[in-house]
């Protein structure tokens, strides 16, 4: 509140407006920016103020990466070095390259000009001086009497970016957004301008349900991002409350929209202070009480959608197994679009007698074309060394880059260059190409190679980015765009979303494995943790080739029954995630009784194969009582087979386990997390059936 209470009295003392008032209706804005402005005016601004009744015209003069030292040698030289990006006041957009400021300065009679620096000093105070004020200095004089000047703010980096300017920062992005806070607000007091807080309004959207889920690449922002923004520019502009407006734009949802709205909103109020909603935390809100957990009835999974009730496997394989894929797949998970996509696969590197003579080495890239663009996804591949035949294999997709699996110093790593464009803010590879957060070996707990190899099991694996990022970008960077249509920029509502994008990825590695040699094709056991898990059961429901399908901790839209609303709920995961499912999805948002499915019907789209659901004792998020649940009354659907099930057990306590003849279920002592402990449980299963 101090922060806020400041600003306040700064700009009442120097008679500087909270906003800007322009022609009649009409207000005209030049903003003199970057890549950044680009984000924050060029997409919603005019819309915005459209629903509101105002006319904006925008100018932007875009020069990627320009700082404010940068803009004013250009006033100087009067260099046409500019795109002069324009909104008219029909929203029609052109675009004009080789401007100068100068030029701009006279293009129209400018209401409001506004200046940022670049992203990576925007926290470094003495990058904004003598150079803003030299601009403010330059632009009085070539434009109209009363123009209001303001700073644009710039915002920090997601958490895991690997821009290289977040190492001024310390790669922590609190101490970005306080040091653009302390920068920001200094200049605007020293030169008695406006401020458009929109870092403030972004680090306050983080701070909802919806968390760092703002960019596309790490530091640029995404379609909500992009509106947060714009929203923050309405709101210092017009000095009107943002929220209300009915101006949503395709692909985001009403919640993201009213999230975005009053952030922008509090970030106006309080421009220098971060305004806590409330939902700082995900388990915020959250049931966690099994008294709460609400009645329900699961629905039928041997019910058609005629009435008639299933009475053998083979009218569950032709009546009903096909009816609930199709609901699966156009209510949640999203269809695969056709598309004519070739893959082809080169070596790229292979070793034998490799960690101490235990295994065989090899990777593999996969490359993807359509007559559009291309997408390269990098196998990693550990066989047992020495196997007389193809050996049984577990496929998984992992987190952060196939070199955090084993400290194999001859794992390839993904060029430096391509991470941010390829896979954004989780990339995991390690910003000097050393050993640090995510080094090598460091997610070595969840991938027990020797225990695997010794066993007789070779492990397969890909980084979950190399397919699809796990952010909002828009489906721009991964897998998507080599299935639009001409003209398309964004999947069908009922088109798949990311979770399926990495299920199609497991199914292509699987095409792939039909051809090595070292791996025995028919014996391949899906294996994911988390989100991965959900991605591993939707891979085992729609590709019956898997011989055997494991998820550990799925959860939500994974093994758990959606009716409990026990830890992440439909809404929350859709809130939080909103790339991972198809838009149909979101409609059951506080709505799971409405679903045409839950959770135990996806389970039984895997039988009569085996099945594995593994839970921690202490990952209520993931409701592990749910999962057990689930796969309890996936049985019916099994027993059709001729086979148990789980419909008799009971559910069992940390470190225990209940196995059948084609079902098993554990709960390891612990955590969110995949285990050597739940391996060993994972491999004696499948000894049963991949070594016949």
């Amino acid at each position: 509140m101090k922060a806020r209470l400041a600003a306040i009295l700064f700009f009442l003392a120097t008679g500087v407006a909270l906003h800007a008032s322009g022609q009649g209706d009409t207000l005209r804005i030049l903003s003199i920016g970057n890549s950044f402005s680009v984000d924050a005016v060029e997409q919603n601004l005019h819309e915005i103020a459209a629903d509101a009744g105002k006319v904006y015209i925008i100018g932007n003069m875009y020069i990627g990466g320009c700082s404010l030292e940068r803009h004013y040698g250009n006033t100087l030289s009067g260099a046409g070095a500019y795109s002069y990006r324009k909104v008219d006041a029909e929203g029609e957009r052109s675009v004009n390259k080789n401007f100068s400021i100068p030029e701009a300065l006279a293009d129209e009679n400018w209401d409001v000009v506004t200046f940022q620096q670049s992203s990576p000093f925007s926290g470094l105070p003495a990058s904004y001086e003598p150079w803003l004020g030299r601009l403010i200095a330059y632009a009085k004089p070539r434009v109209p009497e009363g123009v209001k000047f303001y700073f644009h703010q710039t915002w920090a980096y997601s958490e895991d970016s690997l821009n290289p300017a977040y190492s001024n920062y310390g790669c922590d992005q609190n101490l970005m957004y306080e040091s653009i806070m302390a920068a920001s607000q200094a200049a605007v007091e020293r030169h008695g301008i406006g401020i458009i807080p929109c870092g403030t309004a972004i680090q306050n959207y983080r701070a909802t349900w919806y968390r760092d889920n703002v960019n596309r690449d790490g530091y640029h922002l995404n379609l909500a991002g992009r509106y947060i923004a714009a929203a923050t520019w309405y709101c210092t502009l017009s000095g009107q409350d943002v929220r209300g407006n009915a101006y949503r734009p395709e692909h985001l949802s009403i919640g993201q929209v009213k999230a975005a709205q009053e952030s922008a909103w509090a970030a106006y109020q309080s421009p220098f202070e971060v305004t806590d909603f409330g939902m700082r935390t995900r388990d915020r809100n959250v049931n966690y009480d099994l008294a709460l957990v609400p009645d329900f009835k699961l629905p039928d999974a041997l019910l058609c959608s005629s009435g008639m009730k299933v009475r053998n496997s083979a009218e569950w394989e032709h009546l009903r197994r096909p009816e609930l894929l199709a609901l699966f797949e156009r209510e949640m998970f999203g269809k695969v679009p056709r598309a004519d996509i070739a893959m082809k696969s080169e070596v790229l590197e292979s070793a034998t007698g490799v960690l101490g003579g235990l295994a065989d080495r090899k990777q593999v890239k996969l490359t993807f074309s359509s007559g559009r663009r291309q997408l390269e996804v990098d196998l990693l591949i550990y066989s047992p060394s020495g196997a007389e035949a193809p050996s049984p294999a577990f496929l998984g997709i992992n987190f952060i880059g196939n070199h955090t699996v084993c400290a194999d110093p001859s794992i390839l790593l993904t060029p430096q260059e391509n991470m941010q464009k390829r896979y954004g803010s989780y990339a995991g590879i390690d910003r000097n190409k050393d050993a640090t957060r995510y080094g090598r070996g460091s997610m070595n707990s969840r991938w027990p190679l020797e225990m695997i190899l010794r066993s007789g099991y070779a492990l397969v694996t890909f980084y979950r980015g190399d397919i699809d990022p796990d952010y909002d970008d828009g489906f721009y960077n991964g897998i998507h765009p080599l299935f639009y249509a001409d003209g398309q920029t964004y999947p069908e509502r009922d088109e798949w979303g990311t979770i399926a994008a990495w299920s199609w990825g497991l199914s292509r590695v699987l095409d792939y494995l039909e051809t090595d040699s070292s791996v025995d094709a028919s014996k391949v056991a899906v294996v994911g943790h988390s989100r991965l898990g959900k991605a591993a059961l939707w891979a085992g429901a729609t590709d019956q080739r898997f011989a055997m399908v494991v998820s550990n901790g799925s959860g939500c839209g994974g093994a758990a029954l959606s009716r409990r609303a026990y830890g992440e709920t439909v809404e929350i995961i859709n809130r939080s995630f909103p790339h991972w499912f198809c838009a149909n999805f979101k409609k059951y948002g506080g709505k799971e009784n409405k679903l045409p499915f839950d959770q135990h019907e996806l389970l039984a789209l895997i039988a009569p194969r085996p099945l594995y659901v593994a839970s921690g004792s202490q990952d209520r998020w993931a409701d592990p009582e749910g999962e057990f649940l689930s796969a309890k009354a996936a049985s019916e659907v099994y027993r059709l087979y001729g086979f148990k099930g789980l419909s008799r057990a009971k559910m069992p306590g940390a470190g225990g386990a209940v196995t059948s003849d084609r079902m098993a279920y554990h709960l390891h002592e612990g955590k969110h997390d995949i285990t050597p402990f739940d391996w060993e449980r994972f491999i004696s299963f499948a000894d049963k059936f991949l070594k016949k």
